[in-house]
């Protein structure tokens, strides 16, 4: 158990799989989700992680509370039961739900695989020995970052769980078709009969010490952010052409249209641009890209920097969009 137990703060982990026509839906009920979790002692924050075909199909929904009875009181109330009701036909399947030490980390750019288990506390000795002979065989493989094991703890979970942290998802399907990974679970055939097993694009970064996790990579955020600038130069670009002249012409006021510009330039990039773009540079994000692969990175950051400036600059030049 790690030193957060259930006593410290919790992370109540929720994978759903929703039908494709019902994204909308579902996105408005998680709104009304999230607008009821403000009303609810003890929560922190949510994060929300939409499926990221094919790898990963289920929504994922993070939620953290300051204490384990605060993250059951919620799992267990009436409201969330009567908010369940409400998107029950738009769902596919039961919801996959488990409760995690929070240590305080963050999300990062990982993808991990996790595992359930139901073990007989008979077995529990060989089955987390048979766990370290699998983490010694996942360090082999590129992209590895960690191997997460948490026991059974009383009153916050009753299976075994584990999750595996690769930096893309192609070192991660390297590892789970590697003969090097068959051979070492037919070894435990016997614990594999009462798995379940889920996939994520998600790092689980908040279950993982300091330590754990790595060393931090004080560039991280720097490229992270730089990312970040390359979507919202572009919409703000299109704001300042398409909107930003009719808004004006309206008579709203300079700090009403200063709102409506960040509001409009947020959701595009919260919803959409933001994701998009963490996907497309997710080499240049993981944290265990080379040396080569991170100077490259920076080098098409910066090309495209110029291309969107230039493209802006000749829009004003032929006076699109203005007046």
């Amino acid at each position: 158990m790690t030193d957060q137990g259930p006593g410290g703060p919790v992370a109540l982990v929720v994978q759903r799989h929703v039908a494709d026509e019902s994204f909308a839906a579902f996105t408005r009920w998680q709104a009304k989700v999230s607008e009821h979790l403000r009303t609810v002692p003890g929560f922190l924050r949510q994060e929300l992680v939409p499926p990221a075909p094919p790898h990963q199909l289920d929504w994922l929904v993070i939620q953290r509370f300051e204490t384990l009875a605060a993250a059951r009181g919620w799992l267990e109330s009436e409201a969330r039961a009567q908010l369940l009701s409400e998107i029950h036909r738009d769902t596919i399947g039961p919801e996959d739900v488990h409760l995690l030490p929070d240590t305080g980390g963050e999300h990062d750019a990982a993808v991990s695989a996790v595992f359930t288990y139901t073990i007989d506390p008979a077995d529990a000795a060989e089955f987390a020995a048979w766990q370290r002979r699998i983490q010694d065989a996942e360090t082999a493989f590129a992209g590895f970052l960690r191997h997460k094991i948490e026991a059974p703890s009383p009153g916050l979970h009753d299976d075994w769980v584990v999750i595996v942290s690769y930096a893309t998802d192609a070192d991660l399907d390297r590892w789970l078709a590697s003969p090097e990974r068959k051979a070492v679970l037919a070894e435990g055939q016997h614990f594999i009969e009462r798995m379940q097993y889920r996939r994520t694009s998600y790092g689980f970064g908040f279950w993982f010490h300091e330590g754990e996790a790595g060393r931090r990579d004080n560039f991280a955020i720097l490229r992270s952010n730089l990312v970040v600038l390359l979507v919202l130069y572009p919409v703000v670009v299109l704001w300042n052409l398409v909107l930003a002249g009719p808004v004006a012409r309206l008579g709203v006021p300079p700090w009403l249209a200063l709102f409506l510009g960040n509001l409009f330039a947020s959701q595009i990039l919260g919803w959409w641009a933001v994701p998009m773009a963490a996907r497309r540079f997710r080499w240049w994000l993981a944290p265990t890209a080379g040396r080569w692969p991170r100077l490259a990175g920076y080098a098409v950051v910066m090309v495209l920097y110029a291309l969107s400036m230039a493209l802006y600059a000749g829009l004003l030049a032929w006076n699109v969009g203005l007046g």
